[in-house]
């Protein structure tokens, strides 16, 4: 696997652990909002059912799975630095689908993560 391959990976194992995590809120906003009036057990179990909460489970499963052939082919130093870019997926994700509000602080911190990421992958090229 070359190494342009395996940053493909990389986006692919963190795109799918923040959708994972917006289903999992989803799920969850489910749980505190329209189940509210049932009984703790039938809450749990129509969470347990949920769709988006199992389809989560799975995405996060499949993150897993791929970010295990990550660290079959990158130093963990360099790895899991870019497990990061999940960040910035996952607050552009909330904010497109979920219309969460973003802070400036939130802007800013996305720029850092994508700069110290770019200096680590240009380490690992060098």
């Amino acid at each position: 696997m070359n190494q342009l391959m395996i940053y493909g990976v990389v986006l692919i194992s963190v795109t799918f652990n923040a959708v994972a995590q917006l289903l999992l809120r989803v799920a969850m906003m489910t749980f505190n909002t329209s189940l509210v009036a049932q009984p703790m057990p039938s809450r749990l179990l129509a969470l347990a059912f949920s769709p988006p909460l199992l389809l989560g489970l799975v995405l996060f499963g499949l993150s897993v799975l791929s970010w295990l052939v990550v660290l079959s082919r990158l130093p963990v130093g360099i790895a899991y630095p870019m497990a990061s870019l999940g960040y910035i997926v996952a607050t552009l994700l909330g904010v497109v689908i979920l219309k969460e509000p973003v802070h400036i602080l939130q802007i800013v911190g996305i720029v850092l993560i994508c700069s110290g990421v770019a200096f680590i992958a240009r380490s690992a090229m060098a």
